[in-house]
């Protein structure tokens, strides 16, 4: 992840620490900090979870980062996440079932969650009543992201 980003999503306060402490003799203590960015779910799978997005790899200009507030970046997001529905590679963090954008289909929506994992992620309306039982027991540094695939986010 570029260090544009990093800061960015730093001066948001949405920059998770994990403090570890890898030896138990007090002569050769190492302390090691890790930072982890907002990630993305595809679905609930371990497999599905994707780095956040960069928007200067999608176009941008190199300075939008320092014009973008939360907001932008959550509209960002959801353009990113309608064609992965689009692709059928989607589907809800609650019930897994497969997103569409059909209109007969149940709605879904893309949810930021803000507490002790940061993370952009799906659900139909009607699972989000669930989603905290769904999140427990995820653990930040514990999931393993994927690189974001690219689809075309220009506006048609």
């Amino acid at each position: 992840m570029r260090n544009e980003l990093l800061s960015w999503f730093a001066r948001e306060g949405l920059l998770l620490t994990h403090v570890q402490s890898a030896s138990e003799d007090p002569e050769h203590d190492e302390i090691k900090v890790s930072v982890r960015a907002p990630l993305l779910a595809l679905s609930r799978a371990s497999h599905d979870f994707r780095e956040c997005l960069d928007p200067v790899l999608f176009g941008y200009p190199e300075e939008s980062l320092d014009m973008m507030n939360l907001d932008d970046m959550n509209q960002f997001v959801l353009t990113w996440f309608e064609r992965a529905v689009e692709a059928g590679m989607a589907r809800c963090f609650v019930c897994n079932q497969v997103l569409t954008m059909r209109e007969e289909d149940p709605p879904w929506d893309a949810i930021f969650v803000s507490q002790d994992l940061y993370c952009w992620l799906l659900a139909h309306f009607d699972c989000k009543r669930y989603l905290n039982r769904d999140l427990k027991g995820r653990h930040p540094f514990e999931l393993e992201a994927r690189p974001p695939e690219f689809f075309d986010l220009r506006l048609t």
